[in-house]
């Protein structure tokens, strides 16, 4: 075998290694878009991430409760954990309080709408799926 023939398959190696532990260190599940708006201004465009492995457990939530592939998951991915909650378990769900450091004033809250439409169900409880858009913004 040639020097230049190894120092390609070494190289190639390298790389496909690479891929794998960024595969791995990468959020589980299907791939969605998040996007998050204060009143005033666009805090994250539109950005592909995945949810989180394991469980979320911000703001007093138990473990088990809050799935990282979901919503909350997505959020958590999105904003590198830049958001706090409060768990209620009379809802099994964590009610979103901060993003980014912005919290809404007044009976303003942090609304979740998923492919154009509301939420009816809370982070937690949402499943992601491939190709859905989520939008976290503040609501009256």
């Amino acid at each position: 075998m040639t020097r230049k023939t190894l120092t390609a398959l070494v190289g190639a190696l390298v790389v496909a290694l690479g891929a794998s532990s960024a595969a791995l260190a990468a959020g589980s599940g299907p791939s969605v878009s998040v996007q998050i708006k204060s009143s005033t201004k666009t805090l994250l465009k539109p950005t592909a991430v995945h949810g989180e492995k394991g469980w979320i457990t911000k703001g007093g939530t138990p473990h088990g409760k809050c799935p990282g592939a979901s919503a909350a998951g997505a959020l958590d991915a999105a904003t590198h954990g830049r958001w706090t909650g409060k768990y209620y378990s009379s809802v099994g769900g964590i009610f979103i309080t901060s993003i980014d450091g912005v919290k809404p004033s007044g009976s303003s809250f942090w609304e979740l709408v998923v492919n154009g439409k509301p939420a009816s169900q809370g982070a937690c409880a949402i499943k992601l799926h491939a190709g859905e858009r989520l939008l976290f913004k503040i609501a009256k």
